[in-house]
């Protein structure tokens, strides 16, 4: 298998770690890059690549109106998307939107290489935190569908701002395990802070004052 790979990114130093990263495989060529989205549609007409590497945050057109127009361009070219956002809030929508896989620029190489091979082991490339959401009709869960009520009542008393110890008194639970719980609301929710909580809530219209 020789996979032969565009790099559609903004930023000259991210395409130069892409490259550095997939040009020591066999198996994977860069055949081109490209800084913008008109220019990589371009290569996608020259160069007949197996695959675009995808950058979300492009210029002039933002993540989905390049990912809809490499689709209109080549209906069964496989996209990976490449971005810094967080995951929670755009991993859902891309996918669902045409995207064959996602990787977030905070990872590493071996998972860069892994989501392209499985790309082309004939099944998409998702994290496993994407996988674990799919519906049976083959759309994405939002994150907060996979807490259990326990957990979603922490999450809302998170973002309302409420201290552990007014949660611990409303859910006549102990200051450790409300702990526990606030810990394993964010890990699920795939972010690290309370402010990243609260934007999720806010991006996906959740009314955390009336529950």
């Amino acid at each position: 298998m020789n996979v032969k790979i565009l790099i559609v990114e903004h930023f000259p130093v991210i395409r130069a770690g892409i490259r550095e990263w997939l040009e020591e495989l066999p198996d994977f060529s860069i055949v081109g890059e490209a800084s913008t989205t008109d220019e990589g549609l371009r290569m996608v007409r020259a160069l007949h690549p197996d695959l675009v590497l995808l950058d979300v945050a492009m210029p002039k057109k933002n993540g989905y109106e390049a990912l809809i127009a490499f689709k209109a361009e080549q209906e069964n070219l496989p996209v990976l998307i490449i971005t810094s956002q967080p995951e929670q809030f755009y991993a859902m929508e891309m996918v669902n939107n045409g995207a064959d896989g996602y990787f977030a620029k905070h990872g590493n190489a071996d998972e860069l290489i892994a989501a392209i091979r499985t790309i082309f082991s004939g099944r998409q490339a998702k994290k496993a935190s994407i996988e674990a959401m799919q519906r049976e009709d083959g759309q994405v869960r939002p994150l907060h569908e996979q807490l259990t009520a326990r957990e979603y009542e922490i999450f809302y008393s998170i973002c309302r701002g409420e201290k552990p110890s007014e949660t611990a008194d409303k859910l006549s639970l102990s200051l450790t395990t409300v702990s526990k719980y606030r810990k394993r609301v964010l890990s699920k929710m795939r972010v690290r802070s309370v402010p990243d909580l609260i934007r999720y809530a806010v991006y996906q219209q959740i009314d955390v004052f009336h529950n």
